[in-house]
């Protein structure tokens, strides 16, 4: 008899649903973690953001926090070659900026970033992860911390090569009427998994999500949310867009969970995908779990193909088929990519988008005929 086939379970949903809808969490063929050396990612920083470099765990206690995949997180936390703490003091203000690169030299890395930020302070940290390599594989925690009033915004671009695995656990604890955002792009990599668990325990304490994804050829993108909410006051919302083009598939699982106490408490999420080929998959399971009367709670998702009436009316003005679909595609996502809050990564964003949809024309048992029907992109 054949052995049963060892996977990984990644993004475990924290109230799982019936099994036979197979939407509980994602299955992987579990991908080697190789011991490599000590790395640095190129940093710049400015205003009153302190940066500095550690080895070893400096992340304090999660609880039951499990990450994507508990097994990961633990040698996030226990194994990683790379460490970087960055902190503003009460009152002050910076920005930092974090560079991770996956090369033959450094074909893993696993990580940790802590981000403490003092009461009534503002700041934001810029995230790039590129770079390819066989076997690549990044495991990354991010530990967000935030006082009184504080502000912390993490805007991350994700341009890995297609050989790489990209697993991100994100847990943030908001403190009394601050505000964390997190604006992502997620246009590399084989997969692209992230968690993120954000405690609003405190009252009036924000939580704003928006990413955006264009996945390709058989690329898996999966994004999932935990957010409870004790706090009177909070405020929750969470936004995902993006596109899918060949056999590529997403996953979506959001889940709000207002917890008893938190009255008068606020809670979004929406999730929008547009179908680009009729060979991909997208999921969308977002949750409400309610304890507490006296919340508000919305939820939304969309997928379907472009509006043909959207199509006829761009080509009608001049542009072929293909440039109607970045236009739409574009218009889609723009909004995201306008919020990462700097122009070098907004242009890097746009002319990676821009090359994987052109590309889809140009290979595969397709590229005669489509190079016949829009000889400009041959």
């Amino acid at each position: 008899m054949a052995k049963d086939k060892v996977v990984v379970q990644y993004n475990q949903l924290p109230r799982p649903t019936f099994r036979w809808m197979k939407v509980n969490h994602l299955d992987l063929e579990p991908l080697a973690q190789k011991s490599v050396p000590s790395y640095t990612p190129a940093e710049r920083h400015t205003g009153d953001a302190a940066v500095s470099f550690y080895t070893g765990r400096q992340v304090p206690d999660l609880g039951d926090f499990q990450g994507s995949n508990e097994k990961d997180l633990n040698k996030a936390l226990d194994e990683s070659n790379t460490g970087c703490a960055v902190t503003v003091g009460a009152g002050q203000k910076g920005a930092v900026w974090l560079d991770y690169t996956v090369s033959a030299a450094v074909p893993q890395i696993t990580g940790q970033l802590t981000i403490q930020a003092g009461d009534h302070s503002d700041l934001t940290v810029y995230l790039i992860f590129d770079g390819d390599a066989a076997g690549g594989y990044v495991n990354f925690l991010t530990y967000v911390k935030t006082g009184e009033q504080a502000h912390v915004k993490i805007s991350k671009v994700q341009l890995h090569g297609h050989h790489v695995r990209h697993v991100e656990h994100r847990y943030a604890d908001a403190g009394k009427e601050s505000t964390i955002d997190y604006v992502s792009a997620e246009i590399g990599a084989k997969a692209a998994i992230v968690y993120y668990k954000t405690d609003l325990m405190h009252d009036e304490s924000n939580f704003n999500s928006q990413a955006m994804y264009l996945g390709n050829d058989d690329q898996i993108v999966d994004f999932s949310y935990w957010v409870p909410t004790k706090g009177v006051k909070t405020n929750t919302d969470i936004v995902t867009t993006g596109a899918l083009l060949d056999t590529s598939k997403k996953y979506f699982r959001g889940t709000i969970d207002f917890l008893r106490g938190g009255k008068k408490a606020v809670g979004s999420e929406s999730d929008t995908c547009i179908l680009l080929s009729p060979n991909v998959h997208s999921i969308s399971v977002p949750l409400l779990l309610c304890k507490e009367d006296d919340v508000v709670g919305n939820h939304a998702s969309s997928a379907g193909q472009i509006d043909k009436d959207k199509l006829f009316y761009l080509m009608s003005r001049g542009f072929n088929e293909a440039g109607a679909q970045l236009i739409i595609v574009e218009s889609n996502i723009r909004p995201v990519i306008d919020k990462l809050g700097d122009t070098d990564l907004e242009n890097k964003v746009l002319q990676a988008v821009r090359e994987k949809m052109q590309f889809c024309y140009k290979k595969g048992d397709c590229h005669a005929k489509c190079t016949q029907r829009f000889p400009h992109l041959d």
